[in-house]
């Protein structure tokens, strides 16, 4: 099939050359060798991890990044409406329209679909040691999920709290007559999304756009622990589910902080940022995409 991809792709432009990936290697740094040696534009095949090494490398530069999908999930790929059909990516790509899209900082590091604190960070590396193999990690992971408290947040938005809150949510009316721009929660967990999608295609901002110039947060407050079962079930693989408990916010730029030093997460990563200090970089990304981005039906 890569000679297939090979020839929808030269009339795309340049010395066409391939890389096929080895264990060990850094899709980043051969992204990084091939912008040192003049590439117009740089494609690669792979699932989110590979995409998103490739695409970092990318971040503030002209040359626009093609992606075709070939990883389990592709949230990256959805976020942007590329076709999950390798052919008609390479099409895609050949046809030259390039799009700049928003790209979110974590503590100074990027991310391209969610960054989180609370449960689902806690959970990571269990899920991390399940799919190596370790089975017997089940019981602990759902021990740790039926047991874990909610947490006491602050929330510190660029903007007042009443404008930061999303239009048409129930239960809000409260929230909209705050004009500080700092909020104090507690909750199973929160997430600030660049795009719509993260982990197993969870769409858990739907609302979500990569080119809105803002960064949606999710607070999952009301909920029962098995009711968060019940909702991330329901948005898994693409799917939208309407979720009056969960409380949206636009914003910027936000600080995610509070009393206790909590689990966090980059883009399904374990990381040991704390506080959380995030912010959408507006069009610092180019790629190769769709005329629209899409929305989550």
């Amino acid at each position: 099939e890569m000679e297939s991809l090979l020839e929808i792709l030269r009339p795309a432009g340049g010395d066409v050359r391939s890389h096929a990936l080895v264990e060990g290697e850094d899709a980043g740094d051969i992204a990084r060798q091939a912008v040192g040696e003049g590439a117009p534009w740089i494609a690669v095949a792979g699932g989110d991890g590979t995409v998103e090494a490739v695409a970092k490398a990318l971040i503030g530069s002209d040359i626009p990044l093609g992606v075709i999908p070939a990883g389990t999930y592709n949230n990256f790929a959805m976020s942007l409406g590329i076709p999950t059909e390798p052919l008609k990516a390479a099409e895609l790509i050949r046809e030259g329209r390039v799009k700049a899209i928003d790209v979110g900082f974590a503590n100074g590091q990027p991310f391209l679909e969610c960054v989180g604190a609370g449960l689902d960070a806690a959970l990571f590396p269990l899920g991390d040691e399940i799919k190596e193999g370790n089975f017997l990690r089940w019981f602990t992971l759902f021990r740790r999920a039926w047991t874990y408290p909610k947490k006491p947040f602050e929330l510190i938005f660029d903007r007042p709290v009443g404008d930061a809150v999303t239009p048409g949510q129930s239960k809000t009316r409260y929230l909209r007559k705050f004009r500080g721009e700092s909020l104090r929660i507690s909750a199973l967990m929160v997430t600030a999304s660049n795009g719509p999608y993260y982990g197993m295609n969870f769409a858990v901002a739907p609302n979500a756009r990569v080119d809105d110039g803002l960064i949606t947060v999710s607070v999952f407050k009301r909920f029962s622990k098995l009711e968060l079962w019940w909702h991330f079930l329901s948005i898994s693989f693409g799917r939208r589910a309407y979720s009056p408990k969960t409380i949206v916010f636009r914003v910027g730029s936000l600080e995610i902080r509070g009393p206790e030093r909590l689990s966090t997460h980059r883009d399904g990563s374990s990381t040991e940022d704390w506080p959380l200090k995030v912010e959408c970089r507006r069009q610092a990304l180019k790629v190769f995409a769709s005329e629209s981005i899409p929305t989550v039906s």
